[in-house]
């Protein structure tokens, strides 16, 4: 029997997929497509598998269909046969890199399905989400898979997507046997994915051995069949099965395959510079952009070029057929010159469907001139140069899809209407189409070129990505250069918003290294998150190659410095290594349990302590307050634990104390670089002034004045201001090229930071569109205002988008996905308005605050659990423990799981289970992140405890997931998005004074609207709201008087809720012209 099937999909536990993924809906678009053996997906949810149970029958051998009573009407009646499969992403660390390879797992049965649920269960959480995350290596999933039953078969999924895969770019191997090792032999077929089709794949001989199959993985049930598979086989789980374990068969008989060339990351380039090329020209550019100089973004077809061995894929025997298909609404949508989710071309596509039968009958099966007896000669031209892939493209890349269409420039219909199915073919003569080539360039240039760079002689200079001081420093600009080749002796380089402070930065370090020939070692480069280390450690990675070299750079934040001195003199402390880490809540804890100070006053005392050891000021002569500081010191003592502020407090008290021991970090340390020096407190000041010695130490500081927003936890921006008074001799550097923002957000900017007196010095790249300043009726309107500009400049997330005219279904330029989007508020308090507008619009998006929700309940019991893991003779951690309802028994099974060692990420997941109940969508939801952050730590317990307790909440924010960020202003520092909404701009919430005992700094508040309104890039929305809802009272509140000197000219205002009036055009782009 020949027959269709998608055996990769999901349901509606996933997250970020359609509420419409049940079997009823899912049978019906089946039969639309006309597929006959559709996936489950996620069978490893709990949830999902009772529903399962509950609609679905027996059929053939391994197949299920849909209960009678709950097929819908109005789709061919055909039938549908379900096959039981999940997707599961395993995130590990293996041969020194952290691998996140996602696979398809098909089952014959329930009982299988049930005994893989009681088997994952206990390795991680598997009711979170359809798609569970396992910190779990994909070989010992596949050994799983096949203990609970040999005939469950295991796919490697979307094999070359770059972030999720067995051979992706970014976190997989270069070849499946690296992936499986010795049970290679258990893989019989891989998915090639929407990111590649079969002649690409065909390039590396190392898959020769697997059968190449294509699934939609969709996300909703339209989406089914985008790829599929084309089998002539018995319609039974054992026929398929048989036909994938033997591609030299005839009963796997091909693929539907999605053009490769749509997807976002196909070619490389950079798209801010326009810059698209194929593999070779990458190659012959040595990756580097010729208009700013940067490595370009590498896509999927380089990293297929990079594996590949072959070079001629024409007369490859046993290759399968394969048809490359554009979805039938959006070559309606290109014909009707509208787009696909329009009313319009949905009553063309079903009254084809009434037609054809389905949607792949039309596609691939119908002869040409029945199609053309059924419809117009637009459509059978569409459908016949689509089968001969004559179509035209445009490839995507660096984030941008690529387009495929199948009529060029000058070929329309007459009209838009669904009358246009009838009207004739206007053809322009000079309108050419080509093959399209799934190669696109010269392989065997590639390969000799490759070689060539293979075999280039691996001097000195082979340490450096680049290999010359000129070519280190071509993409800089004079200020940069500058600041860069600054040698000996104290500099400070002051750099505003997106003047590329971080990479001058890291290529000063580079340039030390490589030109200065100053050891790794000798260099110290601190900041302030753990997240900001990382990016400057990964930047200057990319710069050197030597691995070796870069593990001797000293990059980490203040904290982390202070603990890594204080545990490599925990002897002088009467402590041993590692020393435990208490926070403010602990220290409140322990202060009551001391008994040494009045239970009222414990709140006073406790921030009092914390604020003694932050400004390092002496202890006041209060009895009950030195007697409250000694017994609090004595029992960190006993308990071989500091807290927080500790970290810069002793390792002052040390240095000073020590003279020996300072003199050996001022020669271990002889070159120090501090980034974001405004944010520097009295402690961090005075570890600074110890480590760089003398009146001319080589201390290079970068900073901006105008982003000095951290008062509030004791940072003062006079330290930035007076450098040049501290050290006399310093050279000063200013940057004056923003990269990020426009010349109008650059201007809105400073004109209210300075108060329209000029000030700013900052010149953008382009003029960019005018700010667009909002006022709504209430917080509510706001929010929901907030929420329908994403959708529109999204082109539509729903179907509903388009029913209700949010938008037409085109994207706002430079609009690629939700990412590009920020939300920034002044207050927590105001985020849960937004999170439910963003929830009624079905917009995906992540909370990120200053402080990190590590510290929050449930996440923060996990990790005080197991922290008890590593507390030794700690008998406050095991009371605290105690106290979560850890028990004897416990104890044990905690001792024996770290004796089994098992990952971080494994055990916080075990603990999650034993010891906490999520209550909340969103706990379960942090508890999930959890485990993802935790997974790249592999076994390293104690490098996870002190990330999580060293850490900001700015740590968390994950750039990469296709969500919208809403965000504090305080966290957004240091970030960069293309569409910013900053939201509460009214007095008394900027600048904050809502509660005049704790009003704000109002310079500070002016500067923290400034680091809002410069971390967009192209788009910037200022709104407030007449009347606001807050704190349980509600406030009307007048805009705020920062707006007030920002120049009308760069401002479009409105009222959201009332149609503007035509103005006059003044040649500047508006925001509204999306």
């Amino acid at each position: 029997m020949r027959f269709i099937a998608d055996l990769h999909i999901h349901s509606h536990f996933s997250v970020a997929t359609s509420k419409d993924l049940i079997p009823e809906k899912l049978d019906y678009w089946a039969r639309i497509k006309g597929i006959t053996v559709v996936g489950t997906g996620d069978f490893t949810h709990p949830g999902w598998l009772k529903e399962l149970k509950e609609k679905l029958e027996p059929a053939e051998d391994g197949l299920f269909k849909l209960k009678e009573e709950l097929r819908l009407p109005g789709a061919p009646d055909t039938p549908v046969r379900f096959l039981l499969s999940a997707e599961i992403s395993s995130i590990y660390k293996k041969n020194n890199k952290v691998r996140k390879i996602h696979n398809v797992i098909l089952a014959p049965d329930f009982e299988s399905v049930e005994q893989m649920q009681a088997r994952l269960s206990r390795i991680g959480n598997i009711t979170s989400d359809g798609r569970p995350i396992l910190g779990l290596d994909a070989k010992d999933l596949l050994e799983l898979t096949l203990e609970v039953n040999e005939d469950n078969f295991f796919i490697p999924a979307h094999i070359w997507t770059p972030w999720f895969s067995a051979l992706g770019s970014k976190s997989g191997f270069d070849s499946i046997e690296e992936c499986f090792e010795d049970l290679t032999q258990y893989i019989y077929a891989v998915e090639t994915g929407l990111s590649s089709d079969p002649p690409m794949n065909w390039l590396c001989s190392f898959l020769d051995r697997f059968t190449l199959i294509s699934n939609s993985d969709a996300h909703s049930p339209e989406k089914l069949g985008r790829e599929a598979n084309i089998f002539q086989a018995e319609l039974s789980y054992r026929g398929i099965i048989e036909a994938l374990k033997n591609p030299d068969s005839q009963k796997f008989a091909g693929t539907v395959e999605f053009y490769p060339q749509e997807g976002k990351y196909h070619l490389d380039g950079h798209r801010k510079c326009g810059v698209r090329w194929d593999p070779l020209q990458t190659l012959q550019n040595k990756g580097i952009c010729p208009v700013c100089g940067k490595k370009v973004t590498v896509g999927v077809l380089n990293r297929v070029a990079q594996l590949s061995d072959r070079e001629e894929i024409e007369e490859l025997p046993g290759r399968k057929p394969f048809y490359s298909l554009i979805p039938l609404k959006e070559a309606l949508s290109e014909i009707l010159q509208t787009g696909p989710n329009t009313k319009t071309v949905d009553q063309a596509y079903q009254a084809l469907i009434q037609k054809a039968g389905s949607e792949f009958n039309l596609l691939l099966n119908l002869p040409l001139d029945e199609i053309k007896q059924m419809t117009n000669e637009l459509v059978h031209e569409a459908i016949r140069r689509m089968r001969e892939r004559r179509v035209i493209v445009k490839e995507g890349f660096d984030g941008e899809f690529g387009r495929i269409r199948v009529f060029g420039e000058g070929e329309t219909a007459k009209g838009s209407s669904q009358q246009s199915l009838f009207n004739d073919l206007v053809a322009e003569p000079q309108t050419q189409y080509h093959l399209v080539k799934p190669i696109p360039f010269d392989l065997k240039k590639f390969r000799a070129l490759q070689k060539e760079a293979q075999q280039a002689a691996p001097s000195q200079a082979s340490l450096f990505e680049f290999e010359s001081e000129e070519l280190l420093l071509k993409d800089l600009n004079a200020e940069q250069k500058a600041a860069v080749k600054h040698f000996r002796g104290p500099a400070i380089v002051l750099a505003g918003p997106g003047t590329g402070k971080t990479r001058v930065l890291t290529r000063r370090i580079a340039y030390l290294i490589q030109n200065g020939h100053v050891p790794a070692q000798e260099i110290l480069a601190v900041t302030f998150t753990n997240k900001a280390a990382q990016e400057i450690r990964q930047r200057v990675a990319d710069l050197i190659r030597s691995r070796k070299m870069v593990k001797q750079l000293n990059i980490g934040t203040f904290h982390a410095l202070g603990y890594q001195i204080l545990n490599e003199n925990a002897a002088l402390l009467n402590r041993q290594a590692p020393i435990a880490i208490f926070d403010a809540q602990d220290r409140k804890k322990i202060l009551k349990r001391l008994a040494v100070v009045a239970e009222d006053d414990l709140e006073s005392f406790n921030d009092l302590i914390g604020k003694i050891k932050l400004f390092l000021v002496e202890t006041p002569e209060d009895e009950t307050l030195q007697l409250a500081m000694q017994s609090y010191a004595d029992f960190l003592e006993s308990q071989n634990a500091v807290d927080l502020e500790d970290l810069i407090y002793l390792t002052v008290q040390l240095l000073r104390s020590h003279d020996d021991l300072l003199k050996a970090y001022r020669h271990r340390f002889k070159w120090i670089l501090v980034d974001e020096y405004q944010d520097l407190n009295r402690g961090q000041y005075e570890l600074l002034k110890l480590l760089a010695a003398g009146s001319e130490p080589n201390l290079f500081v970068i900073g901006d004045p105008d982003q000095a927003i951290y008062g509030f936890r004791g940072a003062d921006v006079h330290y930035i201001t007076r450098f040049e008074t501290d050290f006399q001799k310093a050279r000063s550097f200013r940057l004056k090229i923003s990269y990020r923002c426009s010349d109008s957000i650059l201007q809105a900017s400073a004109s209210m930071l300075y108060r329209g007196k000029g000030g700013g010095f900052l010149e953008g790249l382009h003029k960019g569109l005018k700010i667009r300043l909002v006022e709504e009726a209430s917080e509510k309107s706001e929010a929901e205002f907030v929420a329908r500009t994403i959708e529109e400049m999204m082109g539509g997330l729903r179907f509903f988008s388009m029913d209700s005219a949010i938008t037409q279904g085109n994207q706002a330029q430079r609009i690629q996905s939700l990412s590009d989007f920020a939300i920034l508020v002044r207050l927590k308090a105001m985020i849960p308005v937004l999170e439910k507008a963003l929830n009624d619009h079905g917009i995906p998006y992540q909370v990120v605050g200053h402080d990190s929700w590590l510290h929050e309940e449930p996440v923060r019991s996990v990790i005080e659990i197991l922290r008890c893991t590593l507390a030794g003779q700690s008998y406050y951690l095991k009371e605290g423990a105690m106290a979560r309802d850890v028990n004897g028994q416990d104890w044990q099974m905690l001792e024996q799981l770290v004796a089994e060692q098992k990952t971080v990420s494994e055990l916080l997941e075990l603990i999650s289970i034993h010891f906490v109940q999520p209550q909340s969508p969103k706990e379960k939801k942090r508890l999930k992140r959890l485990f993802e952050l935790a997974a790249p730590f592999g076994k390293d317990t104690p490098a996870f405890l002190q990330w999580a307790f060293l850490g900001h909440g700015q740590d968390l924010y994950a750039p990469q997931t296709e969500q919208v960020t809403l965000m504090t202003l305080h966290a957004a520092k240091g970030l960069e998005f293309n569409a910013v909404f900053i939201v509460g701009c009214e007095q008394g919430l900027l600048p904050y004074a809502i509660f005049k005992e704790q009003a704000a700094d109002v310079e500070e508040e002016r500067r923290l609207l400034y680091v809002g309104m410069t971390r967009a890039m192209h788009y910037l929305f200022l709104t407030h709201a007449r009347r606001r809802f807050l704190f349980g009272q509600t406030y009307q509140l007048p805009r705020s008087q920062f707006l007030d000197a920002i120049e009308q000219e760069l401002i479009e205002a409105r009222r959201a809720e009332r149609p503007p009036k035509r103005k006059k055009d003044d040649g500047q782009l508006s925001l509204f012209d999306f």
